[in-house]
């Protein structure tokens, strides 16, 4: 089950990631992965949640929503390999996006809009933090 940690990204968290976390997309979640230089999946999932609902999501955009997280610090309590947090997310206002550790290669993020039916989307809304 994912939780949001209860305390935000330390400084030295955030240094870490900043210096060693990047976005690598999954192929899963776009409905056009050539765009991102990604290979289209061979069963894609049906139920998996794309991008575009969220707009027109670029990879500048998707690195850019990932310093965004890393930025407000908003993490799960789950760990990944070494000292990175399974999940991250970041709100813009309308959308919550999660950034997600892809297993197998170090510091690596994919990412995908969390649709408002999910009730993660309340919580990470309530606990996003206000200008």
């Amino acid at each position: 089950m994912r939780r949001i940690r209860k305390t935000r990204l330390t400084p030295d968290e955030q240094a870490l990631l900043r210096a060693s976390a990047r976005y690598e997309g999954n192929p899963q979640h776009k409905r056009n992965p050539q765009d991102f230089g990604l290979t289209p999946p061979a069963s894609p999932r049906r139920d998996a949640t794309l991008c575009d609902e969220a707009g027109q999501i670029n990879l500048a955009r998707a690195v850019d929503l990932l310093a965004l997280a890393i930025d407000n610090g908003l993490v799960s309590e789950a760990s990944a390999a070494g000292d990175y947090p399974k999940q991250m997310w970041a709100y813009d206002g309308e959308y919550v996006f999660e950034a997600m550790y892809t297993s197998g290669v170090t510091g690596a993020y994919h990412g995908y809009p969390i649709r408002q039916s999910d009730p993660l989307f309340d919580a990470v809304v309530e606990a996003w933090p206000r200008p």
